[in-house]
């Protein structure tokens, strides 16, 4: 008789999505675990997700992705914006944060030509 102890602590990913959105900024919060629910805030106050997608991964572990849209109005004042992704099973909690000082100079973008090709490259 073989045992096996499975130890998943849930875990979260939260990005600013560049892109071109009207008026607004897009981030991503990705959780693993369990059961893994995910929540928006900002100053104490729950936000509505503009979407919310759940999958099962690998050896059982469910992944969910949530999306918020940010007026930019409301991004560019500097607000912080948690992503909370807890697991019931587990009676865990993480916690993630972001803001425009955080997370807008993430990104650089590299143009060159060939002569066959134009390339766009994002580092």
């Amino acid at each position: 008789m073989h045992t096996f102890r499975v130890s998943l602590d849930p875990s979260v990913e939260l990005l600013l999505v560049p892109g071109e959105e009207s008026g607004q900024q897009r981030l991503s919060c990705s959780g693993w675990g369990f059961d893994p629910q995910i929540k928006w805030s900002s100053e104490s106050q729950q936000k509505s997700p503009s979407t919310y997608d759940i999958s099962m991964g690998a050896g059982g572990r469910v992944a969910v992705t949530s999306q918020l849209l940010v007026p930019q109005k409301e991004w560019k004042t500097g607000k912080s914006f948690t992503c909370e992704v807890s697991d019931r099973s587990l009676n865990k909690q993480y916690r993630k944060e972001i803001s425009v000082c955080t997370g807008e100079t993430k990104w650089r973008h590299i143009h060159f030509k060939s002569k066959a090709k134009k390339y766009l490259i994002i580092l």
